[in-house]
């Protein structure tokens, strides 16, 4: 029976990582694909693809035999996202952001394993932007939100560093010193800044956002054609992001000077 239980979580586990590959994926992609993003067995995707088409969390495209997930994966995040107060309280001012900076906008939360899930996104109207999907996943160590948040979680940045750092662009920094040395800097003066780190073509500005008890529960930052990100524009930016992440701090009870004096009491 034990051994019956475990093939059982196996399985549900396996079923799960191939909802991720399909949810991380661009568009509609091919078995080989999903083979490749999971690393398991070619007849064991295919079985388990079958069976997320069958209970309607994924479609196959009948003229190219591609995956993508449905609405029904949809709704199930969605639910979540609807109970966040946090994001209801962004939107308004993710929308100024977008009217002051001209860039799309994001808010950001850290999850557990260590990245940086997108949970807000308001996108510039611009015809050269940069484009990105709610519930999409980012490594922390290597963005601009990611950092905004991971500098003020050391747990969870040493648990990122302890792992291999891919090096996706080559302007990444995958030197480990130089890491916890940009993330000092992030919590010395309140903000993140990378540019074409995570992706030659993008940059991004970011500020991590406080809850009452002046602890880091989001960052909010705009993503920026790498082309734009020049040194007069970064200085022009850094207030209008701060302010933004100030105000959503502020609406869900953080007060600076009540964080500083509890904060010097302990």
């Amino acid at each position: 029976m034990a051994a019956n239980r475990n093939q059982v979580i196996a399985s549900a586990a396996g079923t799960l990582e191939i909802l991720e590959a399909l949810g991380d994926a661009p568009g509609p992609v091919t078995l080989g694909h999903v083979v490749g993003a999971t690393g398991r067995p070619k007849g064991t995707v295919h079985r388990m693809l079958s069976t997320l088409v069958h209970t309607g969390f994924a479609r196959q495209d009948p003229a190219s035999g591609r995956y993508s997930l449905t609405l029904k994966a949809w709704r199930i995040g969605s639910a979540t996202l609807r109970d966040l107060d946090l994001v209801k309280i962004a939107l308004p001012v993710l929308d100024k952001l977008v009217e002051e900076a001209g860039e799309t906008v994001h808010l950001a939360v850290l999850d557990p394993s260590g990245t940086a899930v997108y949970v807000a996104r308001v996108e510039s109207a611009r015809s050269v932007r940069v484009q990105t999907r709610l519930g999409q996943m980012n490594p922390t160590w290597c963005t601009a939100t990611g950092r905004a948040m991971l500098a003020f979680h050391p747990e969870v940045a040493e648990l990122v560093l302890e792992r291999p750092l891919e090096r996706r662009t080559p302007k990444t920094v995958t030197d480990r010193r130089r890491i916890r040395e940009s993330l000092a800097e992030v919590r010395a003066q309140g903000y993140a800044v990378t540019l074409a780190e995570n992706h030659p073509e993008i940059g991004g500005i970011a500020a991590p956002v406080r809850d009452h008890a002046g602890e880091v529960v989001a960052a909010c930052g705009i993503g920026v054609p790498a082309f734009r990100m020049d040194a007069a524009y970064i200085q022009r930016e850094i207030p209008l992001v701060l302010r933004a992440a100030a105000r959503i701090s502020a609406a869900l009870g953080y007060s600076e000077h009540s964080f500083r004096s509890t904060a010097h009491a302990a």
